[in-house]
């Protein structure tokens, strides 16, 4: 092969070889941006693009004078990014986990560690890694102090409850996640919970956002505020009370509630066990049975208050006065020609009028009085009479988790419910059932409906949005009958009726106790009881309406109404009293004597 061929064949071969690399380089540029432009350019955006989050602030839960209840306050979760962690700055972790509370070793971890592998094994670099959450304003002013740029401030809200355990099942908590699990805060939750904001945008190299070519961005809006219709005074007045009689009495459980029985707005609503808000999530601290509002989730049989229902619709359709006798020494009575078996009275009474039968709870008494309602109006008149007091429905408590309760209808009644259910048997109720029962009495025969919140208020300007007026469910009876049976309750806090302890001198108190036996293997127990004393004042022009219902407290003998829940109820009334500023309707001296008599 001569020296020309030779260099003729090498400079074919090198521009085969550069032609081959040529026709390389347009190959790859043409797979580039033709087949993996679309994904490349996605790419190339998603790196770029910056779409950020912004938290709006939760409202708040006041109560009626402005107290606050529930608010959202600012912590900020801090951490580090490894990439911009300088290397003189790595032997500081010690005094970034000293002010954080943090092991050293946690901290070290995170400013070394620059890349990590994920589900699918690919290696991604790290950019962000929280070293703690929701730390306080005074931490976060000690690691800004330190100057790392590396470690960042996220802000975010935390709820808190500074009355801790006040009114816990009325105001309910926000759980961990964020998420409203009861009473207002989920019943509320559309306008506590505000609308969160958010900034579009882009990054450079080093992910700095470029301000300058911000796309866009949306403030976010703080919720609204709550204004409930709870006054903390009586709130923390219906805590103790119950603090003190569960020391004094062990019971399973206890509920009173207060409420302007005109307007039907609720002053305090307290259960027994209870929880502390702040520890929702501590399952020995606050059990999930202690976070039950049982004032509306659990029921009972009511027993004597009940026989407000009886005696008002019979002095309603005229079939009785309070003058009318009845004999309650008979333990049999016809009934649509059969005879009825009677149940005890806890003492021999004989003939006597309606006003001794409201004043002493005779059981025979009112039965015959229910009895006789039946058989002039009819049993489905009388179940419709029951329902009118609310009783058997739901009242549509903002707080929700509410049991309409039991009522037995007419064509399933055996042979003995017409000589039960007059007196409060063989009928469940929720305890803000019974109250508003007998707040109907108060409120001059009308049946209000339940109130928890006055209004919601814009957080910023303060401005209503929405107003939340007092409202009847409806006209059980008239004021007439109503004032009747009031003027008969009052009678039984006399020293003469089942609840003199109940009685403020002043103020003319009127209301009924309950004594029920419970239901125990199914048979009525003689050593289980339910104390209860529903009332209101002053009985002319009532202000206020106060249930207190004590589940089986222990003592000594039957666990009467009178002598368990009528003292917590004087107890309540007296500091409500003087909290509200109630002044007496009448001198000591006339009260004195108008009781004796």
């Amino acid at each position: 092969m001569t020296l020309m061929h030779a260099r003729q064949k090498r400079f074919t071969s090198l521009a085969w070889v550069v032609s081959l690399c040529f026709v390389a380089v347009i190959v790859r540029l043409f797979w580039l941006h033709w087949v993996e432009a679309p994904q490349l350019c996605a790419e190339a955006v998603q790196a770029r693009s910056v779409f950020q989050e912004l938290d709006c602030r939760r409202g708040e839960v006041r109560d009626s004078q402005n107290n606050l209840l529930a608010v959202s306050e600012d912590v900020w979760d801090i951490g580090v990014d490894p990439e911009s962690i300088k290397k003189e700055e790595l032997g500081r972790a010690a005094e970034v986990a000293k002010i954080l509370g943090i092991s050293l070793t946690d901290v070290s971890k995170a400013f070394n560690t620059k890349a990590k592998v994920d589900d699918e094994g690919n290696e991604r670099r790290v950019r962000w890694i929280v070293l703690a959450h929701e730390v306080d304003k005074e931490v976060l002013k000690k690691i800004t102090g330190l100057k790392i740029k590396a470690l960042r401030a996220e802000l975010k809200y935390r709820r808190n409850y500074p009355n801790g355990q006040l009114a816990a099942h009325v105001i309910g908590y926000v759980n961990k996640e964020g998420q409203s699990a009861c009473g207002i805060e989920k019943a509320l939750n559309s306008f506590l919970q505000g609308q969160k904001g958010w900034i579009e945008s882009e990054r450079d190299g080093r992910r700095r956002e470029i301000a300058s070519i911000r796309l866009r961005e949306v403030q976010p809006v703080d919720g609204n505020n709550i204004i409930l219709s709870i006054n903390s005074l009586v709130q923390k007045t219906c805590e103790d009370a119950l603090d003190k009689a569960v020391a004094q009495y062990n019971p399973i459980s206890a509920v009173i509630i207060v409420s302007e029985p005109k307007t039907g707005r609720i002053l305090g609503l307290a259960n027994w066990p209870t929880f502390d808000l702040n520890k929702f999530y501590d399952a020995k601290l606050s059990p999930l049975d202690s976070q039950r509002n049982r004032a509306v989730s659990d029921v009972y049989e009511p027993g004597s208050v009940f026989k407000i229902v009886s005696i008002a619709g019979a002095l309603e359709e005229k079939l009785i006065t309070p003058n009318s006798v009845y004999d309650c020494g008979l333990s049999q009575v016809p009934y649509r020609g059969r005879m009825i078996s009677m149940p005890a009275d806890s003492h021999p009474m004989g003939a006597v009028p309606v006003r001794d039968i409201v004043r002493e709870s005779s059981n025979r008494g009112t039965v015959q009085i229910g009895m006789l309602y039946s058989e002039k109006r009819g049993e489905e008149r009388f179940d419709k009479l029951v329902k009118s007091f609310g009783f058997g429905a739901v009242s549509n408590l903002v707080t929700g988790a509410e049991v309409p309760g039991l009522i037995i209808s007419p064509e399933k009644w055996d042979g003995i419910t017409i000589s039960r259910l007059p007196m409060g048997h063989s009928i469940s109720v929720t305890a803000l059932q019974i109250h508003y029962a007998m707040s109907t009495i108060a409120a001059e025969g009308l049946l209000m409906q339940p109130q928890l919140v006055l209004r919601v208020e814009d957080s910023k300007t303060k401005q209503t949005v929405l107003d939340y007026p007092p409202r009847a469910r409806g006209r059980v009876v008239s004021a007439a009958t109503a004032k009747q049976v009031a003027t008969l309750l009052r009678a039984v806090c006399s020293k003469t009726g089942t609840a003199p302890a109940a009685d403020i001198p002043g103020y003319e108190v009127a209301g009924k106790t309950g004594t029920t036996q419970k239901l125990v293997n199914g048979r009525y127990s003689s050593a289980h009881h339910v104390a209860s004393f529903s009332g209101f004042f002053p009985v002319h022009d009532p202000r206020l309406a106060i249930t207190v219902i004590i589940d089986e407290p222990k003592g000594d003998g039957i666990a009467y109404g009178g002598k368990f829940a009528a003292p917590i109820f004087t107890t309540v009334a007296k500091n409500c009293i003087q909290w509200l500023d109630i002044k007496p309707t009448i001198s000591l001296s006339r009260s004195v004597a108008g009781v004796e008599r």
